[in-house]
């Protein structure tokens, strides 16, 4: 079976023979307070599951709150990526990876559906919670979590997966009716991504020049407006039916909510901690539907960048498995976009058939 994150820390403290040397891999290791390059043991596909060798790592703002403590997770960090899977049927074929691991076994799990694929009480959770992640050169995951990438689409591309189905998850919800005011607030790579799949929407955040990504003509299926975070109010007070909370800010969640109209919804796609002294009562007086919304569907999101979608322009930085130290910093700097780790080089383009590429 595949070693739990801490006995493969232990392991790497011990210098391996050379006939050993191949079982042996980087890895950035997160163990309490610190996190750094280790030589690790590679892991070893459990029943059911894949080695994947990993291409490109995406740092996420959970990643960076996990670096601080959050989670208690110990092992290797990470959760979005892009890698070519190494056994089973997927041989060779460029995978990317659903997060939840479901046990499969309890009562949410029997039920299937969204409920197993996001809120199994057994899960562990890819580079979060008890299982190691992708700031690696290789990972293990079930067969089951993997999808493939289709071979128009690029690896710095497809690395937006994960993140681009977490924002298609808000349609996945059906909250959004026909003829509804929608706004996203937040202009981090989330919020773009929000405001890019669902179209025909205000986004207010407060770097025009990150807005403008979604503004411009042709970047999203109808027009998005765009509009400074600091101007909302009062103009814009409850003008929306629906608002996407994507700031993962105290102060974000409260001008979300003066944005909502009564009775209207409010999604929320960030986590934050609001604290003990949280005001409930706005919520209750404009009898307000609070929608919590995590992880989405990878088909449509695969589909989405198949047919053309690149998020490519998102993408601030990019660094090498050696420098993912540096990696985590930049991107917990203001003003970045998405940092990506790419950790080891794409295979050699396929062969094609006469006719070209072969459409999945």
């Amino acid at each position: 079976g595949s070693k739990k994150g801490s006995q493969a820390m232990s392991s790497s403290l011990d210098v391996p023979p050379p006939n050993e040397e191949e079982e042996m891999m980087k890895a950035f290791v997160v163990s309490g307070s610190s996190a750094s390059i280790k030589r690790v043991m590679k892991p070893r596909p459990a029943e059911g599951e894949c080695l994947v060798r990993v291409l490109i790592a995406g740092v996420c703002n959970t990643d960076l709150e996990i670096l601080k403590g959050y989670m208690g997770f110990a092992g290797v960090v990470g959760h979005e990526f892009v890698g070519v899977c190494e056994t089973g049927d997927l041989r060779g074929k460029r995978v990317v990876g659903e997060i939840n691991l479901a046990c499969g076994r309890c009562g949410v799990c029997g039920r299937g559906g969204v409920r197993a694929r996001n809120h199994c009480p057994r899960r562990s959770v890819l580079g979060i919670l008890g299982k190691d992640g992708t700031y690696a050169e290789y990972l293990c995951l079930p067969r089951r979590n993997l999808w493939v990438v289709p071979d128009t689409v690029t690896t710095e591309n497809a690395a937006f997966t994960e993140p681009l189905a977490a924002a298609l998850r808000i349609r996945e919800q059906g909250v959004v009716k026909r003829n509804d005011k929608v706004a996203v607030v937040g202009d981090g790579k989330l919020g773009l991504m929000i405001a890019r799949v669902l179209g025909d929407c205000t986004l207010f955040g407060r770097h025009q020049s990150k807005m403008d990504l979604v503004a411009a003509k042709g970047s999203s299926p109808a027009g998005v407006e765009v509009a400074l975070a600091k101007d909302a109010l009062p103009a814009k007070a409850a003008a929306f039916d629906v608002v996407v909370d994507a700031t993962g800010s105290p102060s974000g969640l409260d001008l979300a909510r003066q944005l909502t109209r009564p009775l209207g919804t409010l999604v929320l796609k960030s986590t934050c901690a609001a604290g003990a002294d949280f005001n409930t009562a706005p919520f209750v007086i404009d009898e307000l539907a609070v929608v919590g919304s995590r992880c989405g569907p990878f088909r449509p999101a695969l589909d989405l960048l198949a047919t053309g979608l690149d998020l490519t322009p998102f993408i601030s930085h990019t660094f090498p498995l050696d420098d993912a130290a540096t990696a985590v910093q930049r991107a917990a700097e203001k003003g970045c976009l998405k940092v990506h780790i790419r950790v080891s080089p794409d295979p050699p383009p396929r062969r094609w058939p006469l006719g070209g590429p072969r459409t999945k």
